[in-house]
C-alpha cells in the first residue's frame, strides 16, 4: 500500500508539470540574445586552420559605436534594437528584453578587458544615439533552430553573427532533476537516483533533435557515455576536485594508522568532554576554514568524525554541522575563493545603477548585511550545538545515535565504507597528535600559499597601486589563485608528510593498506560526484535555469523582488544543484532591474532594492544547494563525515527551511515593505531563531552526558 502511495505521488508531481505554462520562446529568444555575440564573425577557416575571427562582441567593442575610451572605461552608443521571430508573442516588450540582453553581453565582454562599459541610449533610443548609435537586429528562426544578430555601425558597416542549434527550453527542462530528486527521496539511492536523471535528460535531447520515442530510448545510453559522462571525466577542473578528495582521504587514512588522528582526539577531547562540547568545537572549526567550502568540508568533517564517533553523535548531525559551515562561511567572507566569482557576476551591471564596475567590492561589501541566509544559518547552528537542542528529524537522528549507538540509521548506507571509517594505529605506534596537525597544517599553508602565489603572478604590480583598496586587491588574487589546483596541491602535500610522520612512527608497512582501504570505500562517493555534475550539465544543455526564470518572469512590484528573487534562486540551485551556477544566470540580469524598479518606489529607492535582491540571489543559491541532494558541496559533506547522502539532506533539510523562513519573514520581507534597516532585521531574525530553538527543540542528552 505504502509503495503504491508513494508511486502515485511520484507519478503525479511528474504529471503536474505539463500542468505549467510554456514559457514564451519569442521572449526566451530576446532574453538570450547576448548569446550570439560570442560567436565569430566571417567565413569559417578551412578545415586544419587556427580560428583567427573576431567575436560579435570584439568588434563592436572596437568600432566606431564606442564614441568615448579610456584605459579602463569605455562608452558605448546604442540607438535601435529591433526583434524578429518566427513564433507569435503577445508581449509587447520584445525590443526591450533584446536590448537589455545584448547590453548585458556587451558589458561582460567589456569587462574581460578590465572595461567598464556605460551605454548611452539604455534604456531607449536618445536623440544622441540617434546620431552616432549602432543598431541592432535580432532574428530568432525556430524552423531553423537559430538566433542570429546583425549591427549596422554608424557609417552604414553591417556585421552579423548567428547561433546555429538554438532552441528555447521547455517545461519537460524540470523532468531530468525531478526524477532525480524524487528517486533519491524515495528509494533512498542517490547512484540510482542521479543516473535515471541523466538517462531522462539524454532522452530528452534525442527527442528534441526529432528522433522517435523508440530511437531516443535506442540512443540515450551511447549519449549517457559519450556526450555526458566523457565530458566530465575529460575536465581538467573535475579531475583536479576528485584528486583532491582522494589525497585528503588517503591523507587522513594514513594520518589514522600512525596514531595521529587518535593523539588529536585525546587532545581534543581534554576539552571537548561531551556531545555539546565536541558539537561547539566542530562549529568553531567550520568558522575558522573560511577560505574555500571545498576544504572545509573535507577538513572539518574528516577531523572530527572520530570525535563526534565517540560521543554518540549522529553522522546526520555533524554533516549538517560541516555543510552549514562551508558555503555560509566562504559566501560572506571578504577574504575566500567566493568572493570575486560573486562579484563578477554583477560587477559589469553596475553601470545600468549609476556605478561603474570597479565599484563591485563595495557594492558586495554593502551587500553583506542583506546577507540573511547565511548568517541566520551560522546562528542556528551556534545556537544548537550550544543550547544542544534538536527539533525535526534531526532530533529522531540524535536520539537514535545516543541511545542505541547506531551513528547511521538501520539500513543506511555511508558515503565513506565502515573498513575506511574504523582504521585502526599500527600496532607498534604510540598516539601522538602532531601526526595529525602538521599535515593539517601543511595542507592548509600550501593550499594557501599556492592561491597567493598564483594569483600574484597574474597581477604583477598589484600591491602597488595604490588605486586600489586592499580588500579588492586580495580578493583580486584569490579569484585568479586556481583554487581547484591549489588545494590539490595542498592536500597532496599534507599526504606526502602525513606518510613521512607515518614513516618515522614506525608504521611505515601500514601505509600501503591506509590508502587502498580509503580508496577502495570511496567508490561510491566519486560516482556520486560525477553523476551530480552530469546532471547539472544536461539541466544547462537543456535549460532548465532559463525556464524557470522566465517561468515567474520580471512582471512584479518593487517591494517582491527581494522575495520572489530568493524563491527563484533557490528552485534553480535546488534543481540544478550549484549555487554559482545559479548566481551566474540571475546576477546579471538583477542589477539594471532592481535598481529602475526601486527608483519607482518612494520608500525602497534603487539603490537599496538592488542590494537587498543582490543579496536575495546570492543566499536563495545556497540554501537551495543546502536542500539540493545533487549538490556536489553536500555529497562532500556526507562524504566526509560517512554519512548516509539521502539522511543527511533530509535531516538538514528541516534547519534549512527554517532559516528560509526567517530570513524571509524577519529579513527581505520587513526591509523592502516595511522600509527596516538591515541591522534591525538581524536582530529580529536572531531573536526568531533563539525563540525557535528553546520552545521547538528538545535535549537529545541526558544532563550529564552534555
Amino acid at each position: 500500500m505504502r509503495a503504491a502511495l508513494i508511486a502515485l505521488a511520484c507519478f503525479l508531481a511528474l504529471a503536474a508539470i505539463q500542468l505549467l505554462p510554456q514559457a514564451d520562446p519569442a521572449r526566451l529568444a530576446a532574453q538570450n540574445a547576448h548569446a550570439v555575440l560570442q560567436e565569430r564573425v566571417g567565413p569559417a577557416p578551412t578545415e586544419g586552420a587556427s580560428d583567427e575571427r573576431a567575436t560579435l562582441a570584439a568588434l563592436i567593442l572596437d568600432g566606431p559605436a564606442i564614441v568615448e575610451r579610456t584605459a579602463d572605461r569605455a562608452t558605448l552608443s546604442i540607438f535601435g534594437v529591433g526583434f524578429e521571430s518566427s513564433v507569435p508573442s503577445e508581449d509587447l516588450t520584445l525590443h526591450y528584453h533584446a536590448r537589455r540582453s545584448l547590453i548585458r553581453g556587451l558589458r561582460e565582454a567589456a569587462a574581460e578587458r578590465k572595461l567598464s562599459l556605460a551605454v548611452e541610449g539604455e534604456e531607449g533610443p536618445t536623440a544622441q544615439s540617434q546620431a552616432r548609435g549602432a543598431s541592432f537586429g535580432v532574428r530568432h528562426d525556430s524552423a531553423r533552430g537559430t538566433l542570429t544578430v546583425e549591427v549596422t555601425q554608424p557609417g552604414g558597416e553591417r556585421v552579423r553573427a548567428e547561433l546555429d542549434g538554438w532552441t528555447p527550453p521547455e517545461r519537460s527542462s524540470l523532468y531530468p532533476p525531478l526524477v532525480a530528486i524524487l528517486l533519491a527521496v524515495v528509494f533512498r539511492r542517490p547512484v540510482l537516483a542521479l543516473f535515471s536523471g541523466v538517462w531522462v535528460a539524454m532522452v530528452l535531447a534525442r527527442l528534441e533533435s526529432g528522433a522517435s520515442l523508440g530511437g531516443a530510448l535506442a540512443g540515450s545510453l551511447p549519449d549517457f557515455a559519450v556526450k555526458s559522462l566523457w565530458p566530465q571525466l575529460a575536465s581538467h577542473d573535475k579531475l583536479l576536485i576528485i584528486g583532491f578528495v582522494i589525497a585528503m582521504l588517503s591523507m587522513v587514512g594514513v594520518m589514522t594508522k600512525s596514531g595521529g588522528i587518535r593523539g588529536l582526539v585525546e587532545s581534543v577531547a581534554k576539552f571537548a568532554r561531551g556531545t555539546r562540547s565536541t558539537q561547539v568545537a566542530t562549529w568553531l572549526m567550520g568558522l575558522v576554514v573560511f577560505f574555500d567550502d571545498y576544504a572545509n568540508c573535507i577538513l572539518v568533517g574528516t577531523t572530527m568524525r572520530p570525535l563526534s564517533d565517540r560521543f554518540r553523535i549522529s553522522r546526520e548531525k555533524l554533516s549538517y554541522l560541516v555543510d552549514s559551515t562551508a558555503a555560509p562561511v566562504a559566501g560572506i567572507s571578504i577574504f575566500s575563493t567566493w568572493i570575486a566569482y560573486e562579484v563578477s557576476t554583477f560587477a559589469p551591471q553596475l553601470p545600468a545603477a549609476g556605478l561603474t564596475s570597479d565599484q563591485g567590492y563595495a557594492v558586495f561589501i554593502a551587500s553583506l548585511p542583506f546577507r540573511f541566509y547565511c548568517i541566520f544559518t551560522l546562528v542556528l547552528a551556534g545556537l544548537i550545538v550550544f543550547s544542544g537542542r534538536d527539533f525535526g528529524s534531526m532530533l529522531a537522528a540524535e536520539r537514535r545515535a545516543r541511545s542505541t549507538g547506531l551513528l547511521v540509521r538501520e539500513g543506511g548506507t555511508p558515503m565513506v565504507g565502515d573498513a575506511a571509517t574504523h582504521i585502526e594505529p599500527a600496532p607498534s605506534v604510540i598516539p601522538r597528535a602532531h601526526r595529525a596537525i602538521i599535515p593539517m597544517f601543511v595542507f592548509i599553508g600550501v593550499t594557501l600559499f599556492e592561491i597567493l602565489r598564483v594569483g600574484n603572478a597574474e597581477h604583477a604590480g598589484l600591491w602597488d597601486d595604490k588605486s586600489i583598496d586592499l580588500v579588492r586587491k586580495v580578493t583580486l588574487v584569490l579569484a585568479d589563485g586556481e583554487s581547484s589546483r591549489a588545494i590539490l596541491i595542498g592536500s597532496t602535500s599534507g599526504f606526502l608528510v602525513s606518510c613521512l610522520l607515518a614513516f618515522f612512527a614506525g608504521a611505515a608497512s601500514a601505509i600501503p593498506g591506509a590508502i587502498a582501504t580509503t580508496i577502495r570505500n570511496m567508490g561510491i562517493a566519486v560516482a556520486i560526484l560525477y553523476l551530480a555534475w552530469m546532471i547539472g550539465a544536461a539541466c544547462e544543455d537543456l535549460g532548465t535555469a532559463s525556464y524557470l526564470t522566465e517561468l515567474l518572469g520580471d512582471r512584479l512590484a518593487p517591494p517582491l523582488l527581494p522575495t520572489l528573487l530568493f524563491l527563484l534562486s533557490a528552485a534553480i540551485a535546488f534543481a540544478t544543484g550549484t549555487s554559482w551556477g545559479t548566481m551566474s544566470i540571475l546576477l546579471p540580469l538583477v542589477v539594471g532591474l532592481a535598481f529602475t524598479l526601486g527608483q519607482r518606489d518612494a520608500n525602497l529607492g534603487g539603490y537599496t532594492l538592488m542590494l537587498l535582491s543582490i543579496g536575495a540571489v546570492l543566499e536563495g543559491s545556497i540554501f537551495g544547494d543546502h536542500c539540493s541532494p545533487i549538490s556536489d558541496t553536500t555529497i562532500l559533506s556526507s562524504t566526509a563525515c560517512a554519512a548516509d547522502h539521502i539522511d543527511h539532506t533530509r535531516t538538514q533539510m528541516g534547519y534549512a527551511l527554517t532559516t528560509m523562513a526567517v530570513a524571509i519573514g524577519c529579513g527581505y520581507f520587513p526591509c523592502a515593505f516595511l522600509g527596516w534597516s538591515p541591522w534591525a532585521a538581524l536582530v529580529a531574525g536572531c531573536g526568531a531563531l533563539l525563540m525557535i530553538v528553546f520552545v521547538f527543540g528538545r535535549r537529545s542528552d541526558p544532563p550529564a552526558q552534555a
